[in-house]
């Protein structure tokens, strides 16, 4: 029985390692399929949809289709390509290091000479990292296919060739964000051109070709990026990643089958408008308008959480 389910144990390893290497080959050509997508959407829904909308007089409505389209299409590449360049962050990032330094100095036991104290309770709390030979923050969590620990770990984007983090969460949110508006117009767009009325002759038949693939395109990208969207708005919106999301969830029905009362809400929720802001690095006057404006200056937070300290990072 010993040998058998070491032999599983092996197996499932080695279909691990697998997916991982797999994850890291999709990489650069799932990158280039969405540029290529984000790209042709646009270029059709000028060529084809704005045109034909023109052709029929509703010169406005191509125009804000066009305008927005292109508008959305530019900052979604933008966004993808300072999400795939930036590093997510790792504990071992000098401001990472810094701030962990604070709280290990903090939580040292000086009267009793323990200085290794705060390691201590990283192994005990399984927040030590043996792969990278550091200590983890919470919400930090080892990435398998980019080996590395990453700040913030929300998951692995094969899309952007890297891990959404600490430092990247605010372009990979704005690509799928922009991505998602701008199929949206160019969807309705091309609703207008197929299901509107047309009162100044038949639809060349190349036209009506080209509208009806990239309106069918627009929608498929837009359904697949809905629910995306959605989720990460409200994982932003309550303080949490992907990953502690499911930790939190599974904390609480273990509460509840204890029956102990389960938290009221997560551990680094600060409320919406103060998570938000966090999570997009924006806290100026007008934080809410300009955390969807092109920034390339990445995070400038440690990334570092501890819930012992504080919902906000060191």
């Amino acid at each position: 029985m010993g040998a058998c389910k070491r032999a599983v144990a092996r197996a499932c390893a080695e279909a691990e390692r697998a997916c991982d290497g797999a994850l890291r080959c999709a990489g650069p050509p799932l990158f280039a399929l969405g540029a290529a997508l984000t790209l042709g959407i646009a270029r059709e829904t000028v060529d084809a949809t704005a045109r034909e909308l023109r052709r029929r007089e509703r010169a406005t409505l191509a125009s804000v289709v066009a305008t927005l389209a292109c508008a959305c299409a530019a900052n979604a590449l933008f966004n993808h390509a300072m999400c795939a360049w930036t590093k997510p962050g790792t504990p071992k990032d000098e401001r990472a290091r810094r701030a962990m330094e604070r709280r290990a100095n903090e939580t040292r036991r000086e009267d009793q000479g323990e200085t290794g104290n705060a390691l201590r309770q990283a192994i005990e709390r399984g927040r030590f990292c043996e792969t990278c030979d550091t200590v983890k923050p919470d919400l930090c969590h080892h990435c398998s296919v980019c080996k590395r620990c990453v700040l913030k770990m929300d998951h692995h984007c094969p899309w952007v060739m890297n891990c959404v983090g600490a430092r990247n969460y605010r372009y990979f949110f704005n690509f799928i964000a922009y991505a998602w508006v701008g199929c949206a117009f160019a969807a309705i767009g091309g609703a207008h051109v197929l299901f509107g009325a047309n009162e100044v002759g038949p639809t060349d038949a190349e036209t009506l070709r080209r509208v009806i693939f990239v309106t069918v395109m627009a929608t498929a990208v837009l359904c697949a990026l809905g629910f995306m969207v959605y989720w990460q708005a409200y994982l932003a919106l309550t303080g949490q990643t992907t990953i502690d999301y499911y930790n939190w969830m599974d904390l609480n029905q273990a509460m509840k089958a204890r029956g102990m009362p389960p938290p009221v809400r997560p551990p680094f929720d600060q409320g919406a408008a103060k998570n938000w802001q966090e999570a997009f690095d924006e806290r100026g006057k007008f934080w809410f308008l300009t955390w969807a404006a092109p920034r390339f200056r990445a995070h400038s937070g440690s990334g570092v959480y501890y819930e012992a300290y504080g919902p906000r990072q060191l």
